[in-house]
C-alpha cells in the first residue's frame, strides 16, 4: 500500500505498520510529507547512525506562498491568501493550512520517526498565520529577520519540544531563502551535523515522484521475495515539552500612548518579570489619537514570563493594544 495521506499516518500510522508488518505487507508513505522531497527514507535508513538533535521545518507550501508575497509584494494576508485560492495553491477552506494543522500533521509525522518515539499530532503546539499583518514583515526586514510557518521538533534532555508557529528567522539562514511553494527540511543529526531537503513540496508531478517511487520500491521488494516494509515501533519513550517552558527571543508589537516615560513603565514591568529588552523600535505616531506604535524584542526569555508580561501589558494604562506577538527562532 502506497498512501500520501498526512493526516492518516500522523494519528495511526504506527498501528498501521505495526498491522502491515504482521500481515507481511508494505505501507510507504514518502508523499505524506514533503511532496517529491525525499525525507521519510532518509530519516529511517540513511540517518539511522545519528542521534538526532533538531528538525526545522517549512512544510506547507500554501502558507509558504502566502507569507513570501507579504515579505515582498507587501500585501496583506486577505490578498495574499485570495492569489493563492485563485493560483490553486490553496483550498476554499483554507483552515487547515493557515491554522497550522497540515503541518502539525507532518511535523508529528517527521519527529516519531527521528526520535524514535510517538509523538500524536494533538502534542504538537500549534499556531497559525492569519494574525499577521503587512507592517510586521516591514518591522523584521528592518530587524534583518523574514517571517515563516517553522515547524520544529527538537530535543530537549529526555523531552521533545514540538511546535508549528509563525517566526522571525535570520535572513541569512538558509531557511529564509525557501520561497514560493517550496518546503525544506533541516535536520540536525549528531555525526552528520545539518543537511537541508530542499524542493517543492506541493503538485501533481512532485507528489507523483513520491507515489511511484513507492510503488516502484514495494514491486522491487516483492521481486527479490522481500516481505514487509517500514515499521515503527517506539522504543523510546519521551515526554512532550509544554510550549510554557520555551526560552527564546521574543517580537512584540503595540500601540502605546505617545508621552513621556511609556517605555520606562513598560521596561520595569518586563524586568520584574526577568525579561531584558534586546530593541526597540517606534515608527508610526498617530497624533490626534496620541498614541505609537513600538516593538520590542527581547533577549532569550521564558514563554511562561513572556506571557504573563502579555496580560499584564494589556491592563496596563499606558498600552492601548498588543498588535502581535512572534517568537525568534535563530
Amino acid at each position: 500500500m502506497v498512501t500520501a495521506n498526512k493526516e492518516v499516518m500522523a494519528k495511526h500510522g504506527p498501528e498501521l505498520l505495526a498491522l502491515a508488518a504482521e500481515k507481511g505487507a508494505q505501507i510507504l508513505f514518502e508523499a505524506s510529507v514533503g511532496g517529491g522531497i525525499p525525507i521519510i527514507r532518509p530519516l529511517m535508513e540513511d540517518l539511522r547512525a545519528n542521534e538526532i538533535g533538531a528538525i526545522r521545518a517549512i512544510i506547507n507550501g500554501t502558507t509558504n506562498y502566502i507569507l513570501t508575497r507579504m515579505t515582498y509584494e507587501n500585501v496583506d494576508f486577505v490578498q495574499a491568501l485570495r492569489e493563492a485560492q485563485e493560483l490553486g495553491y490553496a483550498e476554499s477552506d483554507p483552515t487547515n493550512d493557515v491554522e497550522g494543522i497540515d503541518a502539525a500533521y507532518k511535523l508529528a509525522i517527521l519527529a516519531s520517526i527521528a526520535f524514535q518515539t510517538r509523538v500524536h499530532p494533538q502534542d504538537v503546539y500549534r499556531e497559525g498565520i492569519s494574525r499577521l499583518k503587512a507592517k510586521d514583515f516591514r518591522y523584521a526586514r528592518e530587524l534583518g529577520y523574514v517571517i515563516k510557518l517553522m515547524a520544529i521538533a527538537k530535543r530537549v534532555g529526555d523531552e521533545l519540544e514540538v511546535r508549528v508557529h509563525p517566526a522571525l528567522i535570520p535572513r541569512e539562514a538558509p531557511l529564509a531563502k525557501v520561497d514560493g511553494v517550496f518546503n525544506a527540511v533541516e535536520v540536525e543529526g549528531d555525526l552528520v551535523g545539518r543537511v537541508l531537503f530542499h524542493g517543492r513540496g506541493a503538485g501533481a508531478m512532485p507528489t507523483t515522484s513520491a507515489v511511484v517511487g513507492d510503488i516502484l520500491n514495494i514491486g522491487w521488494n516483492i521481486g527479490r521475495g522481500i516481505r514487509g516494509g517500514h515499521d515503527l515501533p517506539p522504543d523510546r519513550v519521551m515526554g512532550i515539552r509544554p510550549i510554557d517552558a520555551l526560552v527564546a527571543r521574543y517580537y512584540i508589537r503595540m500601540t502605546v500612548v505617545d508621552r513621556s516615560g511609556v517605555l520606562a513603565q513598560i521596561a520595569r514591568l518586563l524586568g520584574d518579570l526577568q525579561i531584558s529588552i534586546a530593541s526597540v523600535i517606534q515608527k508610526e505616531a498617530d497624533l490626534q489619537a496620541q498614541t505609537a506604535e513600538i516593538v520590542i524584542t527581547t533577549h532569550p526569555s521564558q514563554e511562561r514570563d513572556v506571557q504573563q508580561a502579555l496580560k499584564d501589558l494589556e491592563v496596563m494604562g499606558v498600552v492601548k493594544e498588543i498588535g502581535n506577538f512572534l517568537r525568534v527562532e535563530e
